[in-house]
């Protein structure tokens, strides 16, 4: 898992654990304490209504980091059943051990986090040039598309890295003076490889958006003919049109010109046969680079050693309340469900 991954997930389990008030609901099942004016069972729903809420929005990480902490029995209906039968069934050691697990998340972690962040995860920074004029620098985040348990051919990263740099160094060619060379802020693993390359502000959106562009015009293109359909998409994006432009202004000449268009194209291509894409190709699009991309290399896998430890079941079943017989509580925690269900249902049509 990568570092910003692991800082993402903490922060939406932990925002999750908050919302439900989980600890206090917990603190109050092991006292029986409650405060004045409070319907208990009312109040276990709607922290049951909150926590699911924000379970649908995990991603895997999230899940991994609920079972690391022991917090998979907020996921199990006969957990928050019991809570409303009241403490003959409440299972003390079980309420302890989720009240620890939902402590970590809140109090430990969070100084994790901040021993993992870095100044260079910012998008922006501000540097001195040779000359120490302050210039504005900019990050594209780039990714490398790999199995779950690969090993990364050193060639694909070479390839990667030359490619952005001759990307940067020509689409730097339309921006006269800018005096700032393409450098890499950080590297991370862990499910992908990624880079953050930072460079000058305008060069970068650039790059950005011409990647994104080209992208979304060959992401259905054989791989027969994917220089020409990159090329073909590089003229429908305007670039072939910013290029003449530069030209009509004389900042670039026509050899530079036509040796622009040639590395940009081919430098694309290098980086998406390496399997490489950006954030913003793989973001709440209908085709995801991740999805697609792969390096064009026979990948080395490691044999996967389980762990039954922090083994997850995806499906959930505790969860389905036809699964197993649940107390008198559970049919009010499933009604619960089914509404939410509906509700969910109505606003998306």
């Amino acid at each position: 898992m990568r570092r910003e991954r692991i800082i993402k997930a903490v922060n939406s389990l932990r925002e999750a654990l908050h919302a439900a008030q989980i600890r206090e609901l917990l603190r109050v099942a092991r006292t029986g304490q409650q405060a004045d004016g409070v319907n208990r069972t009312q109040r276990i729903l709607l922290a049951y209504n909150e926590f699911t809420r924000h379970y649908q929005q995990f991603g895997d990480e999230e899940k991994d980091l609920m079972t690391f902490f022991g917090l998979n029995p907020l996921l199990d209906l006969a957990f928050w059943s019991s809570l409303i039968d009241g403490e003959q069934s409440v299972n003390r050691k079980l309420l302890s051990d989720v009240d620890v697990g939902a402590y970590n998340v809140i109090f430990v972690m969070p100084k994790l986090r901040e021993l993992l962040t870095r100044d260079t995860d910012k998008g922006e920074l501000v540097i001195a040039d040779a000359q120490g004029v302050e210039r504005e620098i900019r990050r594209v985040r780039v990714l490398i598309a790999e199995k779950e348990r690969s090993l990364t051919d050193p060639q694909i990263v070479i390839n990667v890295i030359r490619s952005m740099d001759e990307l940067y160094g020509s689409l730097s060619s339309l921006h006269p003076d800018m005096g700032v060379s393409l450098a890499i802020g950080s590297i991370d693993s862990g499910g992908a490889k990624s880079f953050d390359f930072f460079g000058a502000g305008v060069v970068m959106d650039d790059m950005s958006t011409l990647l994104v562009n080209v992208w979304d015009r060959v992401k259905y293109s054989p791989e027969e003919n994917f220089r020409y359909q990159i090329e073909v998409a590089m003229m429908a994006a305007g670039f072939v049109s910013r290029i003449k432009e530069a030209q009509a202004q004389q900042i670039i000449g026509e050899e530079l010109a036509q040796r622009t268009m040639r590395v940009v194209a081919k430098s694309i291509e290098t980086l998406f046969r390496s399997g490489a894409y950006t954030e913003e190709m793989d973001a709440g699009r209908e085709v995801r680079a991740s999805n697609v991309l792969k390096p064009r290399t026979q990948l080395i896998e490691f044999k996967h050693e389980d762990r039954a430890d922090v083994k997850r079941d995806d499906a959930r079943p505790a969860l389905d309340a036809a699964a197993v017989p649940m107390p008198k509580a559970a049919d009010i925690l499933r009604d619960l469900q089914d509404q939410l269900d509906l509700k969910e249902t109505a606003e998306a049509a």
